[in-house]
């Protein structure tokens, strides 16, 4: 489904449930909790937080059900908002809400108020509007989603959000920065929300797709003269799938800025679509943190691969593992500065290790060429990013290793043009595995359909029962695409694991990049 909004939309749907939250008696830094796909609600919610003093957690709609009500928790929420759809993944967590600060639409939660209540209320301009924050979760090698907290801005709406979405939309398009703008993403991401209102507080009107299928993106291209719009790189494997007579069908000559980042895009892929859309696609390298790398596709064509430099007042480091810098060309660890300081909630240990100084680091390796341009050779010592979400190996390893015939195993991301990386698990068999069948019903592994019958057990039957074994316990995006078999891990000196050393066999003719 396709909605057209203005701003005149936004601040009146946002008035709205700013006055709602002060009728139940939400301070004015009080705490939201959203979960919501690209639904206009979602966008009134934002604008009244943002425009009322108020903190909002916008959630991912592919958590489960504990970790939303990890989430909700953790931020201190005041209010829980839900779109219908999500009423058994908010169950638990809405325990933590008086029933009178639970608000939900698109259809009825049992204990949450209808969104009528809130549409009841005067949409005319609030006498005192204060800025509103936010506060991101992102996520580690740990799964564990982590609270980015950084201060808010003092005085008047915008929020930081809203004046960062202005500001790159500006810089980018000029005179053309209130052109219609699209949003395909998933708004709980923050590059689509920040583009996204700072587009509508240009002027411009956004037409927000509930969700992302090819060809209707190229027909709100032509229909609505689209100008701006934010992708990952998942989106644009899916539009050049598209038969050529079906692209040819459409006009998409209006764009003038196509946003993306998040993930990994292979070179390819993002070449095809400059010859198609034009030189208009814009990068940018960072993190829920921060970072303020970018590239424009003039300066990606002549620097292929560069995922971008700094712009204004900030700088990237490149520094070795004592802190040092390295030279030009060198890898090492990348150390941002010129931010506003922001920690992790409720967690010093990690916001210690993340800065230096007044540097920051996301934890990838890349290096400089000589003219500042970074280039990234590995990231995140763990984490696997398929299609911009955020899979954590530690997770589906602990299934595996629940498996009697698993001994060791290591799950890492491999090259996807599709997705950026696939999730491939290589797994370190038992010295027997011979067990019939009997000794594996008693170990409990549910195998569903395969079994480990055969006295002696092939390499392809072994990887097919441990993904059914996947399967059965694991969501499906977080099933391996495919298992590989290893005799030995490599370990280090000191007994860990040699993730990198596995992750590179498959990286060997590429460079692994976001």
């Amino acid at each position: 489904m396709l909605h057209v909004l203005t701003d005149a939309d936004l601040r009146t749907a946002g008035n709205r449930f700013a006055r709602a939250l002060d009728a139940a008696g939400v301070d004015e830094r009080g705490a939201v909790a959203l979960i919501a796909g690209n639904v206009p609600e979602f966008l009134a919610v934002y604008r009244g937080t943002q425009w009322s003093g108020r903190r909002l957690t916008p959630m991912s709609t592919r958590w489960s059900a504990a970790e939303v009500d990890y989430v909700v928790e953790s931020c201190e929420a005041d209010v829980l908002v839900a779109e219908a759809r999500y009423a058994d993944v908010v169950a638990d967590a809405a325990t933590h809400i008086a029933p009178d600060r639970r608000f939900a639409f698109g259809g009825a939660i049992a204990g949450f108020r209808d969104w009528s209540e809130v549409e009841a209320f005067p949409g005319d301009p609030l006498p005192h509007p204060v800025a509103g924050n936010h506060m991101m979760y992102t996520s580690g090698t740990t799964g564990r989603p982590k609270g980015v907290l950084r201060p808010g801005v003092e005085g008047p709406p915008p929020g930081r959000l809203g004046q960062a979405g202005t500001e790159m939309l500006q810089w980018c398009l000029g005179a053309d920065a209130n052109g219609p703008h699209l949003v395909c993403t998933p708004l709980y991401h923050a590059a689509p929300i920040t583009y996204a209102d700072g587009a509508a507080l240009l002027g411009a009107p956004l037409v927000l797709l509930e969700r992302f299928e090819p060809e209707a993106v190229l027909a709100a291209i032509e229909e609505h003269g689209i100008a701006s719009t934010f992708m990952v790189p998942t989106q644009f494997v899916r539009l050049l799938r598209l038969p050529e007579s079906v692209r040819a069908r459409y006009d998409v000559s209006s764009l003038r800025l196509v946003v993306h980042g998040a993930a990994p895009v292979a070179p390819d892929i993002k070449r095809a679509m400059i010859d198609w859309f034009g030189p208009v696609l814009f990068e940018f390298y960072g993190g829920t943190e921060g970072g303020g790398l970018m590239i424009t596709s003039e300066e990606w064509l002549a620097h292929p691969g560069a995922v971008g430099r700094p712009r204004n007042e900030l700088v990237v480091d490149i520094l070795d593992d004592a802190g040092a810098p390295v030279p030009t060309g060198t890898p090492g660890q990348v150390w941002f500065g010129g931010y506003t300081r922001f920690t992790y909630k409720d967690d010093p240990e990690k916001t210690e290790e993340t800065w230096r100084d007044d540097r920051f680091t996301l934890g990838d390796i890349g290096y400089l060429d000589d003219d500042g341009y970074l280039y990234l050779c590995d990231r995140r010592a763990d984490v696997i990013i398929s299609g911009g979400v955020n899979i954590y190996p530690a997770q589906i390893e602990a299934v595996l290793l629940a498996h009697p015939a698993v001994a060791d195993c290591c799950v890492v991301g491999v090259p996807d043009d599709e997705w950026g990386e696939s999730v491939r698990a290589v797994v370190q068999p038992t010295t027997d595995t011979t067990a019939d069948t009997t000794a594996d019903a008693q170990a409990d592994t549910a195998l569903g359909d395969a079994t480990l019958a055969d006295a002696t057990l092939a390499d392809t039957t072994l990887a097919d029962a441990l993904l059914a074994h996947c399967r059965a316990g694991l969501p499906a995006h977080l099933v391996p695409r495919a298992v590989d078999l290893d005799p030995a891990l490599p370990r280090t000196e000191t007994g860990k694991l040699a993730r990198r050393v596995i992750r590179d066999r498959y990286w060997q003719d590429r460079p692994r990049r976001i």
